[in-house]
């Protein structure tokens, strides 16, 4: 049954998303848009961007749904955004409710990270609001936010080093780190 709590936070989640996607996106030194690319948008807004259950870590692998890792502990800690984007999809929020259940009494951190492209500044905005969405989307799954901390780190700890699609679609994500 839905409550009327979580039909106006998903509301809201939805809201935000748009506002998101809506700003104006500032150039970078390049005269690139800051993460907002051009080709490569295939629609997958989070989740494993090969579609697999696969880990990025080693952990895991495309046979193990589980959602945890090999010891069958802590599950996979990375969701990925689309290109200029802050929304949740289904792949993030399945990531994300299964943190929600292994966090527990946990405390935990969520970075928020974007491509190289675009400046400093709309990067880290970026990066800000992909980590708000994962605390408000941990929050939904009652998790207590005072035990979550979001921070952004924008361009400046690529996952991957890179100047290709390949290597952006990496670094557009939010980190869970307990």
């Amino acid at each position: 049954m839905i409550t009327k709590r979580s039909h106006f936070l998903a509301i809201s989640l939805l809201s935000l998303g748009l506002l998101a996607g809506c700003g104006s996106v500032p150039g970078g030194a390049d005269g690139q848009a800051g993460d907002a690319g051009k080709a490569g948008d295939d629609g997958r807004a989070l989740g494993r961007h090969d579609g697999s259950s696969a880990y990025l870590d080693g952990r895991g692998g495309p046979n193990d749904p589980s959602g945890r890792g090999a010891a069958g502990g802590e599950p996979e800690h990375r969701v990925y955004f689309d290109l200029n984007s802050s929304i949740i999809d289904s792949r993030a929020a399945d990531v994300l409710a299964q943190n929600a259940r292994w966090l527990g009494k946990r405390n935990v951190t969520v970075e928020g990270h974007c491509d190289e492209r675009g400046t400093r500044e709309y990067n880290l905005a970026l990066g800000q609001k992909r980590a708000d969405a994962a605390k408000q989307y941990l929050i939904s799954q009652g998790v207590d936010g005072s035990r979550i901390k979001s921070v952004s780190y924008g361009k400046e700890r690529p996952l991957v080093n890179g100047h290709s699609e390949d290597a952006w679609s990496k670094n557009r994500r939010a980190e869970l780190v307990p």
